[in-house]
């Protein structure tokens, strides 16, 4: 007679140790994917404090300018002997001739820097800063559209130096917007104005889809800075489309930047 042999059966583990590994595991994750996170957003610090050092040390630069050689006409020599019957040139002809050829010589146009640029943004709104007791300077100006974009950077918010010469022809076409529509009576109001046209910029041409109002607040007041900011964006809304696919829109725009402070 044959017996049967029952076989053990696997072991098997419970539900409760399966739901302890589960739960290990999503916790060993969410572990490693924070982790991560941390060390992408430390990275993006770093980079961006390192390309910052290096924009602000190319501005120190001076701009590169362009020299070429003038063409010259070379005269007889005083001391050159002549045949008896050859005609004398005229001692003009060379000096004419000179002078022609500056005149037909292309003069190359000067290349402006981000500092120069930033510069003319500063003189146009100092000359439409006349009738305030205090008059911002160029220089402070700039400071104030470096000092926004430093604090984005040195937070994280973006990797990338936003200042670049379209953006700042953008900020100078909002402002001239921003100018007949709001009034100035205080040096606090031209602030505030100048960072909110550069948060309207920022929003339309950056990268991110928001930016932290934070370094372009002046007076504290959200409700009245998103109010401003919603009616320059609407009145402004067909010329902030015409810049991105009209270039000789673009070009007069930034030939009307240039012409604000005297650097030609």
């Amino acid at each position: 007679m044959s017996t049967i042999v029952e076989m053990p059966l696997p072991h098997s583990e419970s539900a409760s140790e399966k739901n302890w590994l589960r739960a290990r595991l999503t916790e060993d994750v969410r572990k490693l994917t924070s982790a991560a996170a941390r060390l992408r957003i430390h990275k993006r610090k770093k980079e961006g404090k390192k390309q910052l050092k290096q924009e602000l040390n190319n501005d120190e630069l001076p701009a590169e300018r362009d020299d070429k050689s003038e063409t010259s006409l070379h005269a007889i020599p005083s001391g050159a002997k002549t045949l008896p019957n050859q005609p004398q040139l005229p001692t003009t002809t060379t000096t004419t001739s000179t002078t022609s050829l500056k005149t037909v010589a292309k003069v190359p146009d000067r290349r402006y820097s981000l500092s120069d640029l930033l510069r003319c943004l500063g003189t146009y709104v100092q000359k439409h800063c006349t009738h305030l007791s205090t008059i911002p300077s160029a220089s402070d100006v700039a400071m104030w559209v470096r000092c926004a974009d430093r604090a984005l950077q040195l937070n994280g918010w973006t990797v990338n130096c936003f200042l670049l010469e379209s953006h700042v022809v953008f900020t100078y076409m909002l402002l001239s917007r921003a100018f007949q529509q709001f009034r100035i009576s205080s040096l606090v109001d031209v602030k505030e104005l100048v960072l909110m046209c550069l948060y309207v910029s920022y929003t339309y041409n950056a990268n991110e889809i928001s930016y932290p109002l934070r370094p372009f607040l002046v007076k504290q007041d959200r409700v009245g800075f998103w109010d401003k900011c919603t009616t320059l964006s609407l009145s402004a809304s067909s010329s902030m489309l015409r810049i991105n696919r009209d270039r000789m829109y673009y070009e007069h725009l930034l030939t009307k930047l240039k012409a604000a402070t005297s650097l030609e």
